[in-house]
């Protein structure tokens, strides 16, 4: 845990009735599972990494680190940039593995 945070979303966004929020990962260019972010309880927050066809929250999914603060989620930066699986990193290459993208127009 690198204890960079990164705002994802308020609680309240979270359903607490079993749903699910996702959060992308990646590049525009990069077709990467999401994180899945679920509540187990008001102030429970948990979050995995997506398995397309399974309930992440059963599943031996990667994990990732979640702080609560003030009703915000975060998750934390370091790990939602590193890749997830070996094919990730072969994919990202040099260019690792981004939480978002910004595009300029001129």
């Amino acid at each position: 845990m690198s204890g960079q945070w990164k705002l994802i979303c308020k609680l309240k966004d979270v359903p607490l009735d079993g749903g699910v929020r996702l959060v992308p990962r990646g590049l525009a260019w990069q077709e990467l599972p999401g994180v899945a972010l679920y509540r187990s309880g008001e102030e429970s927050v948990h979050a995995v990494l997506e398995c397309p066809g399974l309930d992440a929250r059963y599943s031996n999914a990667l994990r990732y680190s979640v702080k609560l603060e003030s009703g915000k989620v975060y998750l934390d930066l370091e790990e939602l940039s590193a890749p997830a699986s070996k094919a990730e990193a072969a994919l990202a290459g040099t260019f690792g593995v981004a939480t978002s993208l910004v595009a300029y127009c001129y």
